[in-house]
């Protein structure tokens, strides 16, 4: 392992063998790692908690473990950023709020403490939108972060901080949220690998609504190699989280000969769901993956425009659970929450009972829908986001432009493909698919059958070797 490449640049799975093998140590890695992101951090703004102290101490435990001769965890020396939505015992969980400046979980939720157990190593918790109410990451509290492609850009959201960090060495493995695409998106636009799995294969103990969940603890990495061992590691059935219990463990891997997976791979594809206009680099650079599936045998067929996809009645599921949860912080915080939230609250208090009763049924008849595609077909494929980001600076309300048109509210028009598969449950990964003439990623987004994570990941391992991102780096 020893080379001229610094060793912030290695994925999860290089450093994890090379740790066990004692051919680099795990204070190494992570001396590397933490002087990235104080080198780079600054930038970007990532990180909303780094503690570099905790990290070397853990890393040096590891090292001195392999010297011994114990046993160590697959994940060993790895390390790792959580979501600031995501409780982590001993290090400040804000939900990117100044309503929880110096909240300390007394424990990690369960897929943190797996993750630590694998022998990874956490770093610091990365920036939100607060309580990821929006699809652009930044709060009061902690800031706006940039896109690490073009810092005028927005990372996306609402795990841009955690797809940041990933995309500029930053700690191999981020641990996301998604409730609307929140890990998809923002890894479509920072050009990395970003994953909701199905609902119940990661336990989410920590959710609000245990039994009406549709928000997703997922991952972000740089390789389809980290994201089979983080998955192994987070994945399985929790006695917490109602949706995993009996689920069983999974060890997920990279295929052998990935590009077999495209032969008679049955692809249907929608370019808009709703959503008025495609960006058209964006389009292009999806034209060429799905040529290239064809090329390895793939039958590919477009979507019917006529589904109702009733995104309408996702708002209304959000807009519930969020009032439901975060209402009280009207009465004490509203001055010092983002407005987005304030908005978000209110609309959610003042939603038509009719439309709060009917949103279960509708998201059953959701459910329906999607499963009928999958009769006559494998996966279904849509751009992740329909054009580069905005400006980091857009307001979530504010419409968007794309291809010098006026697009509509970014809800719709600009992120408008993943949330549907939060309410059916189905898993979704965005794949990195180059980048759009204005030099900035887009991803390809693929949706499997219920507990299909490994079909995703062969999809992408075969994507991974006809166009290979690994060695795409931010030039800064």
């Amino acid at each position: 392992m020893k080379s001229e490449m610094p060793y912030w640049k290695y994925g999860a799975t290089d450093i994890a063998k090379n740790v066990k093998m004692g051919t680099v140590s795990a204070a190494e890695i992570m001396g590397s790692v933490l002087d990235r992101i104080k080198n780079a951090d600054s930038e970007v703004n990532a990180f909303a908690t780094v503690d570099p102290e905790a990290a070397m101490s853990k890393a040096e435990e590891v090292d001195k473990a392999v010297s011994r001769g114990d046993v160590v965890g697959p994940l060993a020396g790895v390390p790792f950023s959580v979501k600031d939505l995501v409780p982590t015992g001993g290090m400040e969980t804000a939900y990117g709020s100044n309503a929880f400046a110096g909240h300390v979980p007394a424990r990690d939720a369960e897929a943190v403490a797996r993750l630590r157990r694998a022998g990874a190593i956490l770093i610091g918790k990365t920036n939100t939108p607060e309580f990821g109410v929006k699809a652009l990451t930044n709060n009061p509290r902690h800031g706006y972060t940039r896109n690490p492609w073009d810092l005028d850009r927005s990372p996306g959201g609402s795990s841009g901080g955690a797809t940041a960090a990933v995309a500029m060495g930053m700690g191999p493995i981020g641990m996301t949220t998604d409730g609307a695409g929140s890990s998809r998106i923002p890894a479509a636009v920072c050009g990395v690998l970003g994953l909701k799995p199905t609902l119940g294969r990661v336990p989410s103990e920590v959710s609000a609504e245990l039994f009406s969940s549709f928000v997703n603890l997922g991952l972000a990495t740089r390789t389809v190699s980290d994201m089979a061992s983080g998955l192994t590691a987070m994945a399985g059935p929790s006695e917490g989280d109602p949706w995993s219990i009996g689920r069983q463990e999974t060890a997920f891997t990279v295929p052998a000969e990935p590009l077999n997976c495209l032969r008679s791979l049955r692809v249907l594809v929608f370019r808009r769901m709703g959503n008025k206009l495609l960006d058209g680099g964006v389009e292009d650079l999806m034209n060429a993956a799905l040529e290239r599936f064809r090329e390895h045998g793939a039958i590919v067929s477009e979507g019917p425009e006529d589904i109702d996809w009733d995104k309408a009645c996702q708002v209304t599921a959000m807009r519930s659970y969020q009032h439901a949860r975060l209402h009280h912080l009207l009465d004490e915080y509203e001055d010092v929450l983002d407005p987005v939230l304030v908005n978000a609250l209110k609309e959610g208090a003042s939603q038509k009972l009719l439309d709060v009763q009917s949103a279960p049924k509708r998201r059953s008849d959701l459910f329906r829908r999607v499963q009928e595609l999958f009769e006559h077909s494998d996966v279904i494929v849509t751009p992740t986001v329909s054009a580069p980001p905005p400006h980091y600076r857009h307001n979530q309300d504010d419409p968007i432009t794309i291809n010098g048109e006026l697009a509509g509210p970014i809800r719709a028009n600009w992120y408008g493909y993943t949330g549907t598969f939060n309410h059916s449950g189905h898993p979704a990964i965005s794949i990195p698919m180059g980048h759009t003439t204005d030099g900035l990623p887009a991803g390809l987004h693929v949706v499997g059958r219920w507990f299909n994570e490994q079909g995703l990941l062969d999809i992408a391992a075969a994507c991974e070797q006809l166009a290979p991102w690994r060695d795409a780096w931010p030039d800064r």
